[in-house]
């Protein structure tokens, strides 16, 4: 993720869409994952389990049920188009890493028409940055999810502090709103106005209904 949050202004944009785009407010309320990343990061959603389809010209299928640019190859190696460059996994679901190829080889136009006709090539166009980011320089860890998803990111390490007047904890190193309840540990966040509750970062999480939340946060929610 320096004494600011790096590109938390446009995850957070990305996690609003990629809620409002789940369905009704009842079904974002009841099927959410939750990503944490201590670093910059990317989350991507595929509408369901993912749909491929040959490249026309090449040996290669890319997933048509997102909005980003997904290949894979023969090998069953995944590619993701970030910033300038690729990103690879052997898996949809695995662990991303900066390729040094790019999976169309020789076949520019084929790649140059693909990248034209997707909606987003995650380019960092929408950043805050003052200058374009590189692949190489500032990789980001890569979240894939086929149902409704939000990432909350952190400056490093999650660090909490207690919220004045209250014992209630609050994480500082986030643009999120991450709470944690002294009692029992518990960690609520709030994403697109609902609010999800968890011991775990990785879940699972629950919705919350506003009238049952925890009264420290339920009168502090809007002060941080």
């Amino acid at each position: 993720m320096t004494g600011h949050v790096r590109t938390k202004p446009a995850l957070v944009t990305v996690t609003l869409l990629l809620l409002a785009a789940s369905g009704s407010s009842a079904r974002a309320q009841t099927a959410l994952n939750i990503f944490f990343a201590e670093s910059p990061a990317l989350l991507i959603r595929i509408d369901g389990d993912p749909v491929y389809r040959r490249i026309q010209g090449t040996d290669l299928q890319r997933v048509v049920n997102t909005n980003v640019l997904i290949v894979r190859d023969t090998a069953g190696i995944h590619y993701l188009k970030v910033l300038d460059g690729w990103m690879e996994a052997y898996s949809l679901t695995g662990n991303w890493s900066v390729s040094g190829v790019t999976p169309f080889a020789g076949r520019t136009a084929i790649e140059r028409a693909l990248e034209a006709r997707t909606v987003d090539l995650l380019d960092g166009r929408d950043s805050t940055h003052s200058r374009r980011r590189t692949l190489d320089e500032d990789p980001p860890a890569i979240f894939i999810s086929s149902q409704p998803a939000a990432l909350i990111v952190s400056d490093g390490p999650p660090r909490y502090e207690t919220l004045e007047d209250t014992s209630l904890k609050y994480l500082v190193n986030t643009t999120s709103r991450v709470f944690e309840e002294p009692t029992d540990q518990e960690i609520y966040v709030l994403v697109a106005g609902h609010w999800f509750r968890s011991w775990r970062t990785d879940g699972p999480w629950e919705p919350v209904p506003s009238d049952q939340l925890p009264a420290d946060i339920a009168r502090n929610a809007g002060k941080r």
